[in-house]
């Protein structure tokens, strides 16, 4: 059986990112909603579409520090096992400028949405996990951005 090789440069890593965000929106569609309530309604596909959503968060995170070179492809497995080391190496991200305060912000908002109260806590309100999805989806953009805009 071959190898899998993993993404080690930024692109590949952000490529992984959008993956899984794809996934884990095609995942919550099969939730299935109730409309009176503003809820989606399976327990299993919320906390896998969440945890998902969550770790195409991580992983564009992982291509920006990767691009800023605050980790190497062979530390970041190692570096990269507690929540408080993306904080303190996104208050490292100098060259993003006002983005850096506001990917923290939107990064601490995605833990708590989707990684505790979707994937960990039952949450159900549609509201506050369509807020985390697209909560991601700025991650994604900004850590786009500036990943495209550097050689």
């Amino acid at each position: 059986m071959p190898k899998i090789k993993a993404p080690e440069t930024p692109k590949e890593r952000f490529e992984l990112a959008k993956r899984y965000l794809k996934n884990a929106k095609e995942i919550l569609k099969k939730a299935g909603v109730d409309r009176r309530r503003g809820a989606y309604i399976d327990l299993k596909h919320i906390s896998e579409a969440s945890g998902t959503a969550y770790l195409a968060g991580l992983e564009a995170l992982k291509a920006l520090f990767l691009w800023e070179g605050l980790i190497t492809p062979d530390n970041i497995n190692s570096k990269l096992r507690k929540v408080e080391v993306y904080t303190s190496l996104l208050r490292s991200v100098m060259r993003i400028g006002k983005d850096r305060d506001l990917l923290m912000g939107l990064f601490k908002d995605v833990y708590d949405i989707l990684h505790i109260n979707g994937y960990y806590r039952e949450l159900q309100s549609k509201k506050s996990i369509d807020d985390g999805f697209e909560k991601v989806e700025r991650i994604i953009r900004i850590v786009e951005k500036h990943i495209s805009e550097r050689p």
